[in-house]
C-alpha cells in the first residue's frame, strides 16, 4: 500500500469516502442532524471534490457535542469502545477519540507503518519517553513495536539522569518523546560529556506532538550522535483527533511528513476563507477520516499549519504527500503590534547561535506599552554584545519587531520533560 500509484490510492479514498459520508449520515447524531439541515446527502459524494460541499468540524464541536462518551459523535454502541485516549482538557472540556476493537488495530497497524518508514527495524530497542495514560503517545509507541519485532522500555517522563543511563545500559537504538524532552535529554548528554559514538547507541528518535524546528532537529541529531550511526530525528504526527500519533510519518530523507492519505482524506485551506490553497502555499490542515467506526470525523479542522509537498519522495511513497513540519497551531500564533509572529519562527531566529543553550519568551499584554522579552541562557564565557546585537537584528529582519534581550543564567530557565511552554503570553 505505501508504494502504490497515486491512482490506486485515489480511488481507494474515494470508495472509502463515499462509504464514510453514509456512515456518519446514518450513525452519527451529529452528522446526520446537521447533513439533513444543510440539505446533504450521501449521493452527494461522487468524487474526492465533493468533500467541499459539506461543513468543516471544529474543535467547539466537539467539546459542545462530543464529550462525555463521544456525545452526538458515537457512531457505535458504547460497549463496542474498547478505550478513550483524550486531549489535556485545557479549556476544561477534554477532547475525546474513542476505539474499537478494529480501531484500535487500525491505529496499531499505522504506528507500525510509521515505525518501519522512519527506519525502524526488528532487534531494535525503543526507549518511548512518551507519557502513559490518556495521552495516546505511550500506548500508541508501546504496543504497536512488537508488530515490527522491536523491544520497549517503557519509560514515559522524568528520572531524566536515570534515563540516560538506560539508554547506555540496554543499548537502545530508538528513542521516541516531544522534541523538546529530547532536546533535554541531549543537552544533558553533551553536557555529561559522553561520548556518543562509544557510548551511546541511539540511531533514530521520532520527535513529535509539538512544534520543533529544523534548527531544534540539527541539535539534537548532533547531540546525540545520530547522523553518525546513519539514523536522524524523524518527525511523526497525529492528534487525539485523528487516531492518536500515526497519522504521518517522515521517511529517512528528512523531507516533511508523509501524510496517509489512504486513511485520511487531507485538506490545506486558507485558514480565514476556508478555501483550499495551492501546493506550496501554507494553510491549515483539514481532514476526513476514512475507516474510523466509533468516533469519525467529517472536514475537521487541526489547526495546524503547514505545507504540501506533493512532489514524489526518493523512498517510493509517491501517492503520499509530504506535510512540511507544522509550524504552529492556528491558535497559538501571536499577534503583537499588528505582527502576526510563529513560535517557531523565534526558535529558528534564536537556536541559529550555537552559544544559546535554552531560551523563554515573556509578552506582557497586561499593560501598555506591551513588554516583548526574549530571555536566553548563554554560558558567560560566550556573552557578548556583539550576540545581542546579531540577535536583535534578526528579529527585526524577520519579524519586524525588537523585543528586549535579557541574558540569564545557564540552568535558570524551564526544561520541559513533555510538551514545552518556552512562549509565555500575559493578557
Amino acid at each position: 500500500m505505501e508504494t502504490a500509484p497515486k491512482k490506486v490510492i485515489e480511488k481507494l479514498q474515494l470508495k472509502r469516502l463515499k462509504h464514510m459520508i453514509d456512515y456518519v449520515y446514518w450513525k452519527s447524531p451529529f452528522y446526520g442532524r446537521k447533513f439533513r439541515e444543510m440539505g446533504l446527502h450521501p449521493s452527494d459524494v461522487n468524487s474526492l471534490e465533493d468533500i467541499r460541499k459539506f461543513p468543516f468540524t471544529t474543535k467547539d464541536d466537539l467539546r459542545r457535542h462530543g464529550y462525555p462518551h463521544g456525545g452526538e459523535f458515537l457512531c457505535v454502541p458504547r460497549d463496542e469502545v474498547v478505550c478513550w485516549h483524550m486531549s489535556s482538557g485545557t479549556t476544561g472540556v477534554p477532547i475525546l477519540g474513542g476505539y474499537t476493537r478494529r480501531d484500535y488495530d487500525t491505529w496499531m497497524n499505522l504506528m507500525a507503518r510509521c515505525y518501519v518508514t522512519a527506519g525502524v527495524r526488528p532487534g531494535d530497542v525503543i526507549m518511548n519517553i512518551y507519557s502513559y495514560g490518556l495521552f495516546t503517545g505511550g500506548l500508541g509507541f508501546h504496543e504497536s513495536a512488537f508488530l515490527i519485532g522491536a523491544t520497549v522500555i517503557p519509560w514515559g517522563t522524568g528520572r531524566t539522569q536515570a534515563l540516560i543511563k538506560s539508554l547506555i545500559d540496554f543499548k537502545a537504538t530508538v528513542m521516541t518523546g516531544t522534541p523538546s524532552y529530547q532536546y533535554y535529554i541531549a543537552s544533558l548528554v553533551k553536557e555529561m560529556s559522553i561520548d556518543v559514538e562509544r557510548d551511546l547507541h541511539l540511531r533514530i528518535t521520532m520527535p513529535g506532538a509539538e512544534m520543533w524546528t529544523e534548527e531544534m532537529r540539527k541539535r539534537i541529531e548532533e547531540w546525540l550522535g545520530l547522523k553518525a550511526k546513519g539514523g536522524g530525528a524523524r518527525d511523526i504526527y497525529g492528534a487525539t483527533e485523528l487516531c492518536g500519533p500515526g497519522a504521518g510519518q517522515e521517511c529517512v530523507y528528512e523531507k516533511g511528513f508523509h501524510f496517509w492519505i489512504d486513511h485520511f482524506l487531507l485538506e490545506i485551506i486558507d485558514p480565514k476563507t476556508g478555501e483550499p490553497v495551492e501546493p506550496g502555499e501554507e494553510g491549515e490542515m483539514v481532514f476526513t477520516s476514512l475507516v474510523k467506526e466509533a468516533t469519525p470525523l467529517v472536514r475537521y479542522r487541526l489547526g495546524d499549519i503547514t505545507v504540501l509537498d506533493d512532489e514524489p519522495c526518493e523512498c517510493g511513497r509517491v501517492a503520499f504527500p509530504r506535510c512540511l513540519r507544522v509550524r504552529a497551531r492556528a491558535d497559538d500564533v501571536i499577534h503583537y503590534k499588528g505582527v502576526k509572529i510563529m513560535p517557531s519562527t523565534i526558535q529558528e531566529i534564536i537556536l541559529r547561535h550555537k552559544e544559546i543553550l535554552e531560551y523563554q519568551v515573556v509578552i506582557d499584554k497586561s499593560k501598555l506599552p506591551y513588554d516583548f522579552v526574549v530571555k536566553l541562557e548563554v554560558l558567560s564565557d560566550e556573552r557578548s554584545p556583539a550576540l545581542v546585537e546579531r540577535i536583535l537584528n534578526e528579529f527585526k529582519n524577520n519579524l519586524f519587531i525588537e523585543p528586549k534581550i535579557e541574558i540569564v543564567e545557564p540552568g535558570s530557565l524551564p526544561r520541559f520533560e513533555g510538551k514545552s511552554k518556552r512562549v509565555v503570553v500575559k493578557e
